[in-house]
């Protein structure tokens, strides 16, 4: 898990997720959270966060795309 100010990021291991690579990312103290396609940088479905604040955690999983892509296939082989 990944934190910031504002959100946390999480990859859920394989007994619970599935799919493409993937993290979810969830507010602190809201009610908000959004999956985003980690080899596209596509958010999967519907989101309570501001389009700033998605442009901002896009941002963010580029810069740290390959990182985020290792720990993902870390905790799927």
């Amino acid at each position: 898990m990944i934190e910031n100010a504002q959100w946390k990021i999480k990859i859920y291991p394989p007994s619970r997720e599935h799919g493409p690579p993937h993290v979810h990312v969830i507010a602190k103290g809201m009610n908000a959270e959004v999956k985003i396609n980690l080899e596209t940088l596509e958010v999967q479905g519907k989101t309570r966060f501001s389009k700033k604040a998605v442009k901002d955690i896009i941002r963010y999983l580029f810069d740290n795309q390959d990182y985020l892509m290792e720990a993902w296939e870390q905790l799927h082989e």
